[in-house]
């Protein structure tokens, strides 16, 4: 592994960027791993703002003047409706990317990323953290293993009041942001449970977007071996969802709040046992325990070191197109949800708006 930092261009200074990036990336600079050098925003005000955390990186409103190399890396963290473009853009210059979920606003933009990155021989990563939480991968663990045997059902439930920091609009503007909790939450939720079970071979979709983007929505699978599966995600107060992943097997059941990195219970047979702290090690290989904050920093080391050669990325453009590819089969095939509240004539002019203005 080169002993050089990477040169790292923040490109997009909004929420994720002050919350997850800066921290993660002020740690790695002290430990010498990373340099930032350049943050990008349309807003100098925000750029500015970030750059008290990064004093010699220089602020740029666009990507004209990014430096390339064989040890730099572009994070995009802006709006998804940029990432595909800002992506191209900096492979072009040279750069390796990382960019944040979701990976674009449709599979062909993601397509055309894969693609880009192939040809220029450069990295190109997706910041689907979650894949880095010692519970998920202990929970992978035992679903592809034979101790509970086979899956026969799961369920999984997210969601929050919106409380994200946002600096735009562009969360709830299906021409910014591509669509609504799908699109964002689901895009972690989906990432996983295609990790864990794989493909569906088959699926229905319901949401309650009536012209706009969605707020609350419902997937139903069924696999080839007979396991059928339910994501439910929610922006909205109301639904109170507890945020909380079920999967039952043939001889026993598993259960994970989304919340807890490194927490999973188990139930064989009639006890109820928590999964043993050796496990969750091995599946993380990472001790003092992790959080959420740690875990984004993990997967920037494990692009850090892709772009030195000294291992591979983990989240590639590969690995997120199937759940792009999903997401987007989903906004094709969608229908509107039932909602008993609404009178009769409500719901038939619901469905009429959903139908000119909900669809992609």
């Amino acid at each position: 592994m080169s002993s050089r930092p990477i040169h790292v261009s923040l490109i997009g200074c909004g929420a994720v960027a002050e919350t997850f990036y800066a921290p993660a990336l002020q740690s790695l600079e002290r430990s010498g791993r990373c340099e930032v050098v350049a943050l990008v925003d349309p807003s100098p005000q925000r750029a500015a703002q970030l750059q008290r955390s990064f004093p010699r990186a220089r602020t740029f409103e666009g990507l004209d003047q990014l430096a390339g190399g064989d040890e730099a890396l572009a994070i995009i963290a802006s709006p998804v409706r940029f990432h595909a473009e800002q992506t191209l853009r900096a492979l072009d210059a040279g750069l390796s990317v990382l960019c944040e979920k979701p990976m674009a606003a449709s599979v062909a933009e993601s397509q055309s990323m894969i693609e880009a990155a192939h040809a220029r021989g450069k990295v190109l990563a997706i910041g689907l953290y979650r894949r880095f939480l010692p519970a998920t991968s202990a929970i992978r663990e035992w679903v592809s293993g034979s101790a509970l045997g086979a899956v026969r059902r799961f369920s999984y439930v997210e969601g929050v009041n919106y409380f994200w920091p946002a600096k735009s609009a562009s969360f709830f503007k299906r021409e910014v942001g591509g669509g609504g909790v799908l699109i964002d939450t689901g895009a972690h939720a989906l990432d996983l449970v295609l990790w864990w079970f794989g493909q569906p071979s088959e699926f229905s979709y319901e949401d309650d977007a009536v012209g706009g983007v969605e707020a609350n929505c419902r997937l139903s699978l069924k696999y080839p071996g007979g396991a059928v599966g339910e994501v439910r995600l929610s922006r909205d107060w109301d639904w109170q969802l507890d945020n909380r992943c079920v999967i039952e097997c043939e001889r026993g059941s598993l259960s994970w709040t989304v919340w807890e990195p490194e927490k999973v219970q188990i139930r064989p047979g009639a006890s109820r046992l928590q999964l043993d702290g050796r496990l969750i090690a091995e599946a993380s290989r990472a001790r003092p325990p992790l959080g959420f904050t740690q875990c984004f920093l993990l997967q920037l080391l494990n692009v850090f070191d892709a772009v030195q050669g000294s291992q591979a990325v983990r989240v590639t453009g590969e690995t997120a197109l199937a759940g792009m590819k999903l997401i987007e089969q989903c906004y094709r095939q969608r229908t509107l949800m039932q909602m008993p509240w609404m009178s009769p004539a409500e719901y038939q002019r619901a469905q009429m708006l959903a139908k000119a203005g909900g669809s992609r």
